[in-house]
């Protein structure tokens, strides 16, 4: 019995979670109140101190989860793909459809960690920073002949890139997901390698 319950909470604080998110991406975070979540949620305002202390608790907790699974998902791509080229078309084709899955978290993380308290914000920008030195590895391998210090402003470039489709592409449109991504694969790999 203790195991649903757990089970329960972890749904219910999803669930509160991503509908936090389809709010903070439609009105702004600094717009969205406590009693808008709860309202989003079809719930009270009590009930949802019980999940998150505050807003800034559930920013966070927010952000932590979408990043540590986006990390989680980009490092088994990136372990199962063979070479260098097939790793980057891998982790573009990964980061998309994880992008895509989470749009509204991906969106959020893009624009509203600078709301959080520092000490709050210090944990989520070492996430980031996983994904931003696990793009500099992969582009390491495909183009070892650069300087050291180059890989990352290119990992930078990439996740920019990547983060920014969120905000422009839309999947009823002509281009399908899987040939967006073979385009940012294929306009990355072959702009990069001309370095």
């Amino acid at each position: 019995m203790p195991r649903v319950r757990a089970d329960d909470y972890e749904d219910k604080t999803r669930a509160i979670m991503d509908a936090a998110a389809s709010l903070f991406a439609r009105t702004g975070y600094p717009n969205a109140k406590m009693q808008d979540i709860a309202k989003a949620c079809g719930a009270s305002k009590s009930m949802l101190y019980h999940y998150f202390q505050s807003k800034d608790d559930l920013l966070f907790a927010m952000l932590e989860e979408h990043l540590e699974l986006l990390i989680a998902s980009l490092q088994q791509a990136h372990d199962e793909a063979a070479t260098a080229e097939e790793r980057l078309v891998t982790f573009v084709r990964t980061y998309v459809q994880k992008s895509a899955q989470a749009r509204r978290r991906n969106i959020v993380a893009t624009f509203d960690l600078k709301y959080l308290p520092p000490s709050q914000q210090a944990p989520l920008l070492q996430l980031e920073s996983k994904v931003i030195d696990l793009t500099a590895g992969i582009l390491a391998a495909v183009n070892p002949r650069l300087e050291k210090p180059m890989y990352k402003p290119y990992a930078l470039m990439l996740v920019g890139m990547l983060n920014w489709t969120d905000t422009w592409y839309r999947t009823s449109g002509a281009m399908k997901q899987p040939e967006l991504c073979d385009r940012l694969a294929r306009l990355f790999l072959k702009g990069f390698l001309a370095e």
